[in-house]
C-alpha cells in the first residue's frame, strides 16, 4: 500500500510577513511559489510585503526569463521545463516533514544550474525535493532567482542606480536566504544549521555566497556539486560593458535616456543581445553573464581567496568522470572495437601524447575501458582540485572532495554525466530511468543521499556506504572516487587531468545563438 496520499487537510504556517497555507501528501507539507522579495528590474531586492489572512502557496511561481528556448542535452536526464517565466521571479519552494515534536531539522537550501544564465528550482523531474524531505527528515527548500540579462547585466556606466546591476541575482539569493532564517523555523528547520546545495551553476552560486559576508551568517556549510570552473579572462569587466553598449545602442537607449531600460520588452532585450553576440564574440568577446567583481561581490574563489566570513565552513566539492565529455561512437561501434582500433581512434582524438595520456588513464582508472578516457572531463575536474586545495589551505580540516566515475547503464556504460549523480543525491533515482539499474541505482541512491544528509547534520559526508572518507588537505589530497566499488585516494589523476586539460585547451563557453562558424580563436567549445 502506498503510504504516499494526498491529506485533505492544508497545513497554515505563519511567517514573518502573514499566514502560508500549503498541501499536505504522504506526512510532508508542501508550500511552493513563496516569495521572498519584491526586485523591480535591475534594482536590488527589498522585504515583500506583509499580508492580511492566508495566501495559497499551491502551485510553483514564476521563473527568470530565459534568453532562447530551454533545450535538452545530449544526453537524457528527464527534463521538466513546463513553467511560466516572469520577472517576478523571487519565490522559493519548501518540502518539510510534519513536526509534532517541535524538533528543529537540518535545512538544505538548493540553487539549479544552468550558469547564471538558464535553469529553474524544478527544472528536472529529479530535483523535486519530497523524497529527500521525507526519509532523511530534513527541510527542503529550492529558490529561483534572476538570471541572464536580468541578474547580470552590466550597466554600471549609466547611472548610480545600477551600481550592482552585474550581481542582481547573487542579491536576490542573499534575499531568499535572509528569508529562510527568518522563517524557516515556523515549518520545522533549523536556522542554524543550513546547507547550500547546488550543481553545475548552482554550485558557482554557493562559491560565489561563501564570500559574501552579507551571507554567511544565514548558512552553515556547502555543497558545489559539478560547479568549479576555470577563472574567466582578464577582460571580463571590459567585455560585459561592451556587450552592455552594443545592446542598448541597438535599441537606441543611452546614458540620458536609461529610463527606457525599465520598461523595454524583456523579449527586445533578448533581440538585442542576438543582435550582437556573434560580432562580440568573433572579436574574442567573453559574452558570459556572470557576478562580476565590484565592492558587494569579492569575485570567485580560489582565484580570489575564499574570504574570512566563510573560509573555514564545511565544504564538499564534486564532479563526474564524464560530464559534457563524450565519444561520438554508437554503443554497437564501441562494443564491436577492439582494444587496438580504441587506441587508434584516441590516438586521433588526443593527437601526439594520447599514449601517455592513455597509461596516466589506466594507472587512475584501472577497472574502465579504455575508450571511457574519450569521455573524461576536462572542465571541472582541475579547478575542482584548485579550488579545494586553496579552501583547505586555511587549515579548518573540513573540505571534502568527491568524483563520480560510475558507469550508466546508457550505450553500454557511459562515465557518469553533468548531473548524473544528482537524482540520487535527492532520492528520485526513479525519474531519469537510466539510472535506476535493478542494484546499483538504489545503492548509489544510498550513497549519495546519505553523502548530502550525513554532510548537512554534521559537515561530515562519510557514511556506511562508504570506506573511511578523510578530508582533503594539500598533505593528503583525498579524493573519494565513486564507482561500482568506491576508494578513497590520494593525488591519483592529478597529472591525468591536468594533461588532459593542456591538450584539450581551456574551456571557454559559446554564448548561445553563436553556432561552430564564429568560433573565437581562443579555447574550445
Amino acid at each position: 500500500m502506498n503510504p504516499n496520499v494526498y491529506e485533505p487537510v492544508k497545513p497554515i504556517v505563519q511567517t514573518k510577513y502573514g499566514k502560508l497555507r500549503g498541501v499536505s501528501y504522504g506526512g510532508i507539507h508542501m508550500f511552493m511559489g513563496i516569495k521572498y522579495a519584491d526586485a523591480p528590474r535591475f534594482r536590488m531586492p527589498r522585504e515583500p510585503e506583509p499580508w492580511e489572512g492566508v495566501k495559497n502557496a499551491l502551485k510553483y511561481g514564476s521563473i527568470s526569463p530565459y534568453l532562447g528556448a530551454p533545450e535538452p542535452p545530449f544526453y537524457y536526464r528527464g527534463l521538466f521545463l513546463h513553467h511560466k517565466q516572469g520577472e517576478d521571479c523571487q519565490n522559493l519552494n519548501i518540502w518539510a516533514p510534519k513536526n509534532e515534536t517541535g524538533e528543529k531539522k537540518p535545512v538544505v537550501v538548493w540553487l539549479h544550474g544552468g550558469g547564471f544564465s538558464s535553469g529553474c528550482s524544478l527544472e528536472e523531474y529529479s530535483f523535486d525535493g519530497f523524497n529527500l524531505a521525507k526519509q532523511g527528515n530534513i527541510v527542503f527548500v529550492s529558490v529561483n532567482h534572476r538570471l541572464n540579462i536580468l541578474g547580470y547585466m552590466n550597466l554600471t556606466e549609466y547611472g548610480e542606480e545600477f551600481w550592482n546591476s552585474p550581481n542582481l541575482g547573487l542579491a536576490d539569493l542573499v534575499a531568499a536566504l535572509k528569508w529562510i532564517h527568518e522563517n524557516i523555523a515556523a515549518f520545522g528547520g533549523d536556522p542554524d544549521n543550513v546547507t547550500l546545495c547546488g550543481h553545475s551553476g548552482g554550485g558557482g552560486k554557493v562559491l560565489c555566497l561563501f564570500q559574501m559576508e552579507e551571507a554567511a551568517s544565514f548558512f552553515q556549510r556547502g555543497i558545489c556539486l559539478s560547479g568549479t570552473t576555470p577563472e574567466g579572462p582578464s577582460t571580463e569587466w571590459e567585455d560585459s560593458l561592451a556587450l552592455t553598449k552594443a545592446m542598448l545602442d541597438t535599441m537606441g537607449i543611452t546614458k540620458e535616456n536609461i529610463s527606457n531600460i525599465y520598461t523595454v520588452p524583456y523579449s527586445d532585450l533578448v533581440a538585442a543581445y542576438k543582435k550582437v553576440a556573434r560580432k562580440l564574440w568573433l572579436e574574442n568577446r567573453y559574452l558570459v553573464f556572470e557576478p562580476q567583481k565590484n565592492a558587494y561581490f569579492p569575485g570567485f574563489p580560489p582565484f580570489e581567496g575564499f574570504q574570512p566570513c566563510s573560509r573555514t565552513k564545511p565544504l564538499l566539492i564534486s564532479s563526474t568522470l564524464g560530464e559534457f565529455g563524450r565519444s561520438g561512437l554508437s554503443a554497437e561501434k564501441k562494443r564491436d572495437m577492439t582494444t587496438e582500433e580504441k587506441e587508434d581512434f584516441l590516438r586521433r582524438k588526443y593527437g601526439p601524447r594520447a599514449d601517455e595520456l592513455m597509461a596516466l588513464f589506466r594507472e587512475a582508472f584501472p577497472t574502465h575501458d579504455i575508450l571511457d578516457l574519450a569521455s573524461l572531463d576536462t572542465i571541472f575536474r582541475v579547478p575542482a582540485l584548485d579550488a579545494a586545495d586553496v579552501k583547505s589551505g586555511y587549515g579548518s580540516n573540513n573540505t571534502y572532495m568527491y568524483l563520480s566515475a560510475y558507469n550508466m547503464a546508457e550505450d553500454e556504460g557511459v562515465p557518469m554525466w553533468h548531473g548524473g549523480d544528482v537524482c540520487y543525491a535527492f532520492l528520485n533515482e526513479d525519474r531519469v530511468y537510466v539510472a535506476n539499474e535493478a542494484v546499483d541505482g538504489p545503492r548509489k541512491a544510498n550513497i549519495f543521499s546519505s553523502i548530502v544528509l550525513n554532510f548537512c547534520r554534521t559537515g561530515n559526508p562519510g557514511n556506511e556506504y562508504l570506506p573511511v572518507w578523510e578530508p582533503y588537505t594539500r598533505e593528503k589530497p583525498v579524493t573519494m572516487v565513486i564507482d561500482r566499488q568506491s576508494q578513497g585516494k590520494v593525488g591519483f589523476d592529478t597529472e591525468l587531468a591536468h594533461l588532459a586539460l593542456e591538450i584539450n585547451g581551456p574551456f571557454r563557453p559559446r554564448p548561445m545563438f553563436c553556432d561552430e562558424s564564429a568560433k573565437p580563436q581562443f579555447g574550445i567549445e
